[in-house]
């Protein structure tokens, strides 16, 4: 058994029954936390990792992030959502290789990790062949990270598809299962991402697919209700729903455009749900839904979805979804609040359970991940408190602290089911291989880009790659290359 203790950090566990620890020592025994307590007396087999002036906290939990575009970083930070459906999903997905996938993935997964996040639902949605999906599934478990990922049935339109059916890609995701996924105690689990409804065109295709996560025992992840595509009343929850398709196993993502009546459904299935704060404000998805979950007690996430479009820092997330919806509520509740309110409607120490415990319920993963408690994987993160901008953190709210001034550069180790990932702000992994591997995706990819015209189309020509997402009686892509 291999021991190590981390002693004399300020603790904050997220649970609510053990609270915040000043002072306190944390005890790993080979991947999982053995104890929580001031003073431990562990021995003298157990490394001691030095804790002071250092926050230990849960591994964050990105609930929902498409890892495969770094490789496209920023291209569409100043899109619409129709700009990135039609020239990311629709045109630049097709021109990355398999090897790309694997370069793409292993950078976005460090990237990850050096962020404080140890657990991450990564929504493959690119996978163009069978090799497409076993180097990006490589790609991940080279990183160390903990990973929900999530088999796409989305692909861009191309003239001559690897997959030609959805039958296809149904017998290629049981073949993976099979081959690549061994149970619940890896660290990188199957999921299953069905395509949104508007591109799937009917409820039998759409069963199929949710039909598909359930003979594997996968969580179904789904892009719903997100608005801008195929109207502003989708409503995709009341469709599944009707399927038989909604259940406590499916996490909704974006869920912008969904109807009042819509939302007791989810919660009557136990469903949850995964919101990204900054390409929602920016892409007309709008305020997460935050309110109304909490309210009737569906569980929900944060995520930064795209490096197409923003960071891939989660401490960011939380914040600007905090402030954005502080400034939403109390524009909403200006009455009620009367002309000198105290405090605000969201508290900071929220916004942290978004990006820890809140993430853990939306991947299924709350009795593994999400919080410090004896039993549970050690996901562990220690920030720096002394650094420049966190010296003279308040400890007496320290969630106000690593909501509002955290930042990647303060995470200074993370280990991921006991291992050490990331010592005294160094990852371990081999990050120059990682940026070189991805440098030279991204020059491929974008090469490949502007011999097809550039990423930028004229209006009729995004308009016309939307309507190119039609299928033929065999679900093949009917697509002029």
């Amino acid at each position: 058994m291999s021991r190590q203790v981390i002693r004399n950090g300020f603790v904050v566990t997220g649970d609510p029954a053990l609270g915040d620890l000043p002072d306190a020592d944390v005890l790993i025994e080979d991947d999982v936390i053995a104890e929580i307590a001031p003073r431990l007396d562990v021995g003298e087999d157990a490394e001691v990792i030095d804790a002071r002036r250092r926050i230990v906290m849960p591994g964050m939990i990105d609930s929902h992030r498409h890892v495969w575009q770094g490789a496209l970083r920023s291209v569409c930070s100043d899109g619409s959502l129709v700009d990135y459906v039609t020239q990311i999903r629709m045109h630049a997905a097709r021109f990355f290789t398999a090897e790309d996938m694997y370069a793409v993935q292993l950078h976005g997964a460090l990237e990850a990790l050096d962020a404080g996040v140890t657990s991450v639902t990564d929504y493959c949605h690119n996978l163009l062949t069978p090799d497409h999906a076993h180097e990006a599934i490589r790609g991940l478990r080279e990183s160390g990270l903990r990973v929900v990922w999530n088999y796409g049935f989305n692909y861009p339109p191309q003239a001559d598809p690897t997959f030609r059916s959805l039958q296809d890609r149904i017998a290629f995701g049981r073949e993976l299962a099979k081959h690549e996924f061994t149970g619940r105690d890896a660290l990188v689990t199957l999921g299953v991402a069905p395509e949104e409804a508007p591109f799937a065109g009917s409820s039998e295709r759409l069963a199929a697919q949710f039909g598909l996560a359930r003979e594997l025992d996968a969580r179904v992840f789904w892009h719903c209700n997100s608005g801008g595509i195929g109207g502003a009343n989708q409503r995709d929850v009341a469709a599944i729903a009707e399927l038989g398709a909604l259940g406590s196993d499916v996490t909704l993502v974006h869920m912008y455009a969904t109807d009042e009546d819509e939302w007791p459904m989810v919660a009557e299935a136990g469903a949850a749900v995964a919101f990204t704060p900054e390409t929602e404000l920016q892409m007309g998805m709008m305020w997460p839904s935050t309110r109304i979950c909490a309210e009737l007690g569906i569980p929900f996430g944060i995520g930064t979805d795209i490096t197409s479009n923003n960071s891939a820092d989660l401490f960011a997330a939380m914040r600007i979804g905090l402030q954005a919806l502080r400034c939403h509520h109390i524009d909403g509740d200006a009455e009620a609040r009367g002309p000198f309110p105290l405090g605000t409607p969201i508290s900071c120490a929220d916004a942290l359970a978004w990006g820890t415990r809140g993430g853990a319920r939306a991947l299924g993963l709350e009795d593994r991940v999400g919080s410090l408690r004896p039993g549970k994987q050690a996901d562990v993160v220690l920030l720096r408190g002394d650094s420049l901008n966190m010296a003279g953190w308040d400890r007496s709210h320290p969630a106000r602290s690593i909501v509002q001034q955290a930042r990647p550069s303060d995470v200074d180790t993370v280990w991921v089911a006991g291992e050490i990932r990331k010592r005294e702000g160094r990852l371990l992994g081999d990050v120059g291989r990682a940026c070189s591997l991805l440098e030279a995706a991204s020059e491929r990819v974008h090469a490949r880009i502007a011999e097809s015209g550039g990423i930028e189309l004229p209006l009729d020509e995004t308009m016309a790659r939307m309507q190119a997402v039609t299928r033929s009686e065999d679900g093949k892509y009917e697509f002029d290359a």
